[in-house]
């Protein structure tokens, strides 16, 4: 196993310890409030309910905080129908050029009370009769939004306020994962300040819409990177104290009964527990391994089997799977028709791989039925994610990156997250028949949405800005580093500004309730 690097030598010029350590903080505590700033402005712009399915994730919020866990598959309530009728908005679908004069009709609540009443019965007697397949989903992400729906009730909010109030939710959310992406980037990555200050500069700007909406994909990312920084801590050290096994263990339950597609931390939990008691085997294990491990196991294996017991015995199916298929008409396939899946294609798999690493970086909301994004930009997405993730590889197998990070196993750490994430899109593309529905479809048979696996965001991001300083450093260009950083975190600021313009004048946002 790789031994920790040398701390530095100290230049009698150097900054002192603790005031170089005072300015990093206060460089990240930066790049924490601009992203707070940013998710406000763009959750505020936004008008509800988006393309991502938000109508039902809020649903689930609104019956989480009434405390109903829903026992199944159910029509929405009454209180969701009524909000989404009154103030959702046609425009992520509607075509202009389909609408008379290009002009998209006023908002419900806005309307004169004859047109309001006549549609807002007729859209809320739409929602009522329909079933909402995400009310089997694990439960952390809607209890906890449902308490800051409650807090938000109890502030006095009502409408479109607390519809706006609950989106809020995502802002301070954001900034923790900004702060928690600095933390784990230098615990694995301690000499390279590149990586440790690039991911947070990066998160900044990263333009993943899905943070803008109601979803409970929002709460992966800062889930899973709290529990790779404190996995990776508990490797780290000799003796773990069980305190922190007991918090690493509930952080990667967190991340599970968040989103069932977070289940690669798993993984990583099982490593750490190996290699903790690796070094004993087949000695008898000393107390001071075995107390962690059993607490690390246990606090991240009993919520999640409680969890799942509950579905068996209330749905009749571990996760609940088999009833969102069989609302969205999706049914399994025969093992022996796994193969001939076009993913096993050269073109299947590159159609698979951009669609994901686009939608991963960008999101899928449309506006007038179309991406809101640049075919150029796309194509940089996919083009670099490729190249610095394969010369993160490269430089991990030539040890290219020994003097930069803290142990072989943070590489190994952060590419099995991705990789696992990625497989599991794979497995589930592969073995269902997606029957009569929209997306994915028999016409487009991969499930490529990227924000399903954003627990992979801060490893992905690491291993980018790690791949890119080894592929810099190899072609003599590491004086480019920094000016690169910069062009990249500004181009996607600027697209995401002027493709958004649009939705900022929209009189169906927060701006334009008041």
């Amino acid at each position: 196993m790789q031994s920790l690097p040398a701390a530095p030598t100290e230049s009698p010029h150097s900054l002192a310890p603790n005031v170089a350590k005072r300015r990093e903080r206060l460089l990240v505590g930066a790049f924490c409030l601009l992203a707070a700033v940013r998710v406000f402005l763009f959750t505020a712009a936004f008008p509800f309910f988006n393309y991502v399915d938000e109508q039902y994730h809020f649903d689930v919020v609104c019956r989480y905080s009434h405390g109903d866990v829903p026992p199944g598959l159910e029509p929405f309530s009454l209180e969701a129908a009524d909000l989404i009728a009154l103030y959702g908005s046609p425009e992520y679908i509607q075509d202009l050029g389909n609408l008379p004069a290009a002009k998209v009709a006023p908002p419900v609540w806005a309307s004169p009370a004859e047109v309001r009443d006549k549609l807002f019965r007729q859209r809320t007697e739409f929602w009522k009769s329909r079933e909402n397949h995400e009310a089997v989903q694990p439960p952390l992400y809607y209890a906890v939004v449902a308490g800051w729906c409650n807090l938000g009730t109890r502030l006095g909010m009502e409408g479109g306020n607390l519809l706006y109030w609950i989106r809020f939710f995502n802002v301070p959310v954001y900034a923790l994962l900004v702060w928690l992406s600095h933390l784990l980037a230098k615990e694995l990555f301690p000499a390279s300040r590149f990586v440790y200050l690039g991911v947070p500069c990066l998160l900044v700007c990263f333009p993943q819409d899905i943070v803008y909406n109601v979803n409970n994909d929002v709460l992966s990312a800062p889930l899973v990177t709290l529990s790779l920084y404190l996995l990776f801590r508990m490797y780290r050290l000799d003796a773990p104290r069980p305190g922190l096994a007991l918090c690493a263990g509930l952080a990667a339950a967190a991340a599970v009964l968040t989103k069932f597609t977070n289940a690669p931390i798993l993984a990583v939990v099982g490593m750490v527990a190996a290699l903790k008691l690796r070094p004993a085997w087949p000695r008898k294990w000393p107390r001071t391994q075995l107390v962690p491990v059993m607490l690390l196991l246990m606090a991240a294996g009993i919520p999640i089997g409680c969890w799942l017991a509950r579905n068996y015995v209330v749905l009749g199916d571990l996760t609940g799977f088999a009833a969102k298929s069989r609302c969205l008409t999706w049914t399994s396939k025969p093992l022996g028709q796994y193969a001939n899946h076009p993913i096993f294609t050269p073109g299947g798999f590159l159609s698979f791989w951009s669609a994901l690493v686009t939608t991963f970086w960008r999101g899928e909301n449309l506006w007038h039925g179309y991406p809101l994004a640049a075919g150029p930009l796309d194509t940089f997405y996919v083009t670099s994610t490729t190249l610095c993730l394969l010369a993160f590889l490269l430089a991990a197998l030539a040890g290219g990156a020994k003097a930069n990070v803290a142990s072989g196993w943070a590489g190994i750490f952060c590419s099995l997250i991705l990789a696992l994430s990625v497989a599991l899109l794979i497995l589930c593309s592969i073995s269902v028949d997606f029957g009569t529905c929209f997306y994915p479809s028999r016409t487009w048979p991969f499930l490529s949405s990227g924000r399903l696996i954003l627990g992979a965001l801060v490893p992905l991001l690491i291993m980018y800005l790690s791949g890119l300083e080894s592929l810099l450093d190899w072609l003599r260009l590491s004086f480019a580093r920094l000016p690169l950083l910069v062009i990249v975190a500004g181009l996607m600021a600027i697209a995401e500004i002027v493709y958004s313009l649009d939705v900022f004048a929209s009189q169906y946002n927060w701006f334009h309730l008041h």
